[in-house]
């Protein structure tokens, strides 16, 4: 099960909270939502404080993230990563491509330096 929540915030950043599993099978929500979002805001935080899962279907809809806002001229940061799913990201070298932060001000404050 997923539960996806979204807040605006400053800056023209929308916050996406993910709380459960990210799936095969609902990892389409999480698209749909970037996709929603990105139709009028282009710098998204993605939480994963509450995930409890990631199957490589939801790393893949990250990546899809990724790609939109950054040819939009925003950027997508991500937010708590789980030792574990730190650990994948170091293997997969997804470390390379997105930003990791620690805390969610530092995410949000993090897009008061694109102009």
């Amino acid at each position: 099960m997923l539960e996806i929540k979204t807040t605006d915030c400053d800056n023209e950043v929308v916050l996406i909270d993910d709380i459960g599993e990210i799936t095969f099978e609902n990892s389409d929500e999480l698209r749909d939502t970037i996709d929603r979002i990105t139709e009028s805001k282009n710098n998204l935080v993605i939480n994963l404080l509450g995930l409890k899962y990631m199957s490589s279907a939801g790393m893949g809809v990250l990546v899809h993230g990724l790609k939109i806002t950054r040819s939009k001229g925003g950027d997508l940061r991500l937010v708590n990563l789980s030792e574990k799913m730190r650990r994948v990201f170091l293997i997969t070298q997804f470390t390379n491509h997105f930003v990791v932060l620690s805390s969610l001000e530092e995410a949000i404050n993090s897009f008061k330096t694109i102009s």
